[in-house]
């Protein structure tokens, strides 16, 4: 697994190369090797998209980085312009699916076909990729391929490829821009009525002598109802229109005084009265017989909004981290609207709680029983975190933790059974470092049962919660509540020792007894338990 600031480090860098590239293929085949090597793949290529004169669909592959031993696809003649269209019903899929954006992974082993064979004949095992898109049509894809083993794709290893995906497609953008621009041989002043920023064109007295169609836009006032009146009285806020009329004329009253060619940040106003805010820089043009000032203006409407979120995501991932586990603080942070991931999967749940709690609590202050239970509730969310399990929520001197959410995974009862364990020795090694007896130490109850639960996000717009319902929850809670009465530190069900035996993970419960039938409070069948005596 690569680490995630080897891969930060390499987005870091992709974006700046591309920013300051004059030409962001100068250098491209540099970049693909280092994005291979800090994701440690056989290959990274990069396919442009193009129609053939009749019309078909095809692609090649122009860049591209190699491991050594391996084919560059580059330089293979098949690949300058293979067409795609009809190419096999799987790869028919991909072509859908790239068009609307979506990212492409899997195992060669799970192809068939021709596609298959291609993959084979080029010792491909996993492979993944990502579409780049220029004007919202689907222009290429990049790609990794791992030719020595198949492994399951990292978050940090997607967002890279992701990432470096749209800095190509923002730099395709760019070119496919000015290549039109160069094509039509437009005239400066032409170049203004397409500029995406707002172009004011004022003289010395602050009177407007042009104002582009972009500023129309900004603004929402027309060309003809601006020109010839003073611009601050059109765009700039009534409170900050003196220190804009001082500082205007202060900068312009040198004819041979060159305005620093920098941006600032101010407020503005719209012809509807309403203030948002813009980036400005005000550029010095000497006519000869006059001096005009051309000021080039940006919404920052949109980028403060998205600021603003990226920080409020930031303190809501702080305050998620503090209870859950990583994979759920994503999820929970990618959530837009409620009830949006319903689902009912396979998952296995563990209840614990502090025995010889209540007690204590009825001993001591009130400071020092939530310090204890601070100290406490964090030991055992560590072990859940450790087991990759989630905290669903805390009970008072206890928890309820799930083992698979948001996603199932291959050893979730497994993981359960060891942070159970892990759990007991915790909270043993906490007593002794609290030279705490047998008869003060704390101990815990845990109860485990698998099955299936129902997953999905209860609430409102303003309040969501993570929820995790249903049978399989209620019965956990009912085992771990039994655990008193069979003075077991620990207690599983039949199906939990059953779905350890499908994972392969049966050793971790080689020490556990069973404890036969036994009737749970409030159901009128049996369960058979197995467990670990206090």
């Amino acid at each position: 697994m690569t680490s995630h600031s080897v891969l930060l480090a390499e987005i870091t860098l992709a974006a700046t190369t591309m920013a300051q590239a004059s030409d962001w293929r100068d250098g491209i085949d540099a970049l693909l090797e280092r994005l291979g090597r800090a994701a440690n793949v056989s290959r990274v290529y990069l396919f442009e998209v193009e129609q053939t004169k009749d019309g078909m669909l095809a692609h090649g592959c122009f860049h591209d980085w190699a491991a050594q031993g391996l084919d560059r696809l580059a330089k293979s003649a098949r690949y300058k312009r293979e067409i795609i269209e009809n190419y096999d019903p799987i790869f028919d899929s991909w072509i859908v699916s790239r068009r609307r954006g979506q990212l492409i992974k899997g195992h060669t082993r799970d192809l068939k076909g021709v596609l298959k064979e291609d993959f084979d004949y080029q010792k491909i095992k996993s492979f993944m990729s990502m579409p780049i898109l220029v004007n919202g049509a689907w222009w290429g894809h990049l790609g990794f391929d791992d030719c020595v083993r198949e492994r399951e794709w990292s978050i940090d290893e997607i967002h890279l490829l992701q990432t470096t995906a749209a800095l190509i497609g923002a730099s395709a953008t760019r070119e496919e821009a000015t290549q039109k621009y160069h094509r039509n041989e437009k005239l400066r002043a032409a170049m203004a009525d397409v500029a995406l920023d707002a172009i004011i064109v004022i003289d010395g007295d602050g009177i407007a002598r042009d104002f582009n169609p972009a500023a129309e836009a900004i603004f929402g006032r027309s060309r003809v109802d601006v020109i010839g009146r003073p611009i601050s009285d059109l765009i700039v806020p009534e409170k900050l229109r003196a220190s804009h009329e001082r500082g205007f004329k202060a900068a312009t009253q040198d004819r041979q005084l060159r305005l620093p060619a920098v941006r600032r940040e101010m407020s503005a106003l719209r012809a509807d009265g309403t203030e948002f805010p813009i980036e400005l820089a005000l550029v010095q043009v000497d006519q000869g017989n006059e001096i005009l000032y051309a000021g080039f203006i940006r919404d920052l409407t949109d980028r403060q909004l998205v600021e603003n979120r990226m920080r409020q995501v930031e303190r809501e991932r702080a305050n998620l981290a503090r209870f859950f586990s990583p994979q759920l603080v994503d999820h929970m942070i990618s959530i837009e609207k409620p009830l949006s991931s319903d689902r009912y999967q396979a998952a296995s749940v563990l209840f614990v709680d502090m025995i010889g709690f209540t007690t204590f609590c009825a001993e001591n202050m009130p400071r020092t029983v939530i310090d204890m239970l601070r100290e406490l509730l964090s030991i055992l969310s560590q072990q859940v975190f450790a087991n990759d399990g989630t905290i669903d929520k805390f009970l008072g001197d206890g928890l309820m933790a799930v083992f698979g959410s948001p996603q199932s995974g291959p050893f979730d009862c497994t993981n359960a059974i060891r942070c159970a364990l892990s759990m007991q020795n915790a909270v043993a090694e906490w007593n002794l470092r609290a030279n705490r007896s047998d008869v003060g130490a704390i101990r815990v109850a845990i109860g485990i049962h698998s099955g299936h639960v129902i997953i999905g996000d209860i609430g409102s717009e303003h309040r969501l919660e993570f929820a995790v319902l249903g049978d399989t929850v209620n019965i956990a809670s009912r085992v771990e509540g039994k655990c008193r009465s069979l003075a077991a530190s620990i207690l599983v069900t039949g199906e939990v020792m059953a779905a350890l035996e499908t994972e392969g993970g049966r050793d971790v419960a080689k020490d556990f007894e069973d404890m036969g039938e036994q009737q749970l409070r409030g159901r009128s069948s049996s369960v058979h338990l197995y467990g670990v005596k206090s």
